[in-house]
């Protein structure tokens, strides 16, 4: 059977499919314009009784950075208040309490959303010391999706890329996020630096860099 969720419910389980999010940042009412999507309309009392819904679910963990794993009311309330208070450690980081996906709640997802984690795109970007360039990374079970982005990268970012440094290689198995493994992915690395005050006129770009993240998914 399709597993039901509230709207409520369902917006914080698709909030952390890529990545964990800290609690108290559920808070902020700018949440939906620094997200790119719509925000997802709870109070805070909601908030807490969502949170501890899904948690003794299992379908999401919370854990504070200072004393571990949490799941009470009280917890969750006091994690929600963590972007005020601001406590800090003696070296000046920020204790703050993430939520995740378990692995039930991955699946539970997944059946809902149906995604295709085969088109699922993933980048990072590194800079290298002592020089202008930086080390570009994407990855992605589907060779031609990732040769459709990487062409469409020129026409999004102001870069300028090495050809001579551009390789291809697969990754098996593929860590796509952290609670999601594939079986294997191709990767493909180039280096590039900014290029942004040696571009004066930018050609007409193909369809946007997030046609291709939400191809996987038709329920984000």
């Amino acid at each position: 059977m399709e597993p039901r969720f509230t709207r409520g419910e369902y917006w914080l389980l698709g909030n952390v499919v890529e990545d964990e999010f800290a609690i108290g940042a559920l808070m902020d009412s700018d949440l939906g314009l620094h997200l790119n999507k719509k925000w997802h309309g709870l109070t805070r009392a909601s908030l807490v009784e969502t949170l501890h819904r899904l948690l003794a679910l299992g379908l999401i963990y919370a854990k504070s950075e200072a004393t571990g794993f949490i799941s009470t009311h009280e917890q969750i309330k006091r994690a929600l208040d963590e972007m005020k208070s601001r406590d800090i450690d003696a070296v000046g980081k920020e204790k703050l309490t993430f939520y995740g996906l378990t692995e039930e709640g991955g699946v539970q997802w997944e059946a809902f959303a149906a995604p295709d984690w085969h088109r699922y795109i993933k980048e990072g970007f590194q800079m290298v010391d002592g020089s202008e360039y930086g080390i570009w990374e994407v990855v992605c079970a589907d060779k031609g999706s990732l040769e459709s982005y990487f062409e469409s990268i020129y026409f999004h970012y102001p870069i300028e890329m090495s050809l001579a440094s551009v390789a291809w290689d697969y990754v098996a198995p593929w860590q796509a996020t952290y609670w999601k493994q594939l079986e294997g992915a191709y990767r493909l690395r180039f280096q590039a630096r900014d290029a942004r005050e040696e571009k004066d006129a930018e050609p007409p770009p193909p369809p946007g860099m997030e046609y291709f993240y939400s191809v996987w998914c038709d329920w984000q």
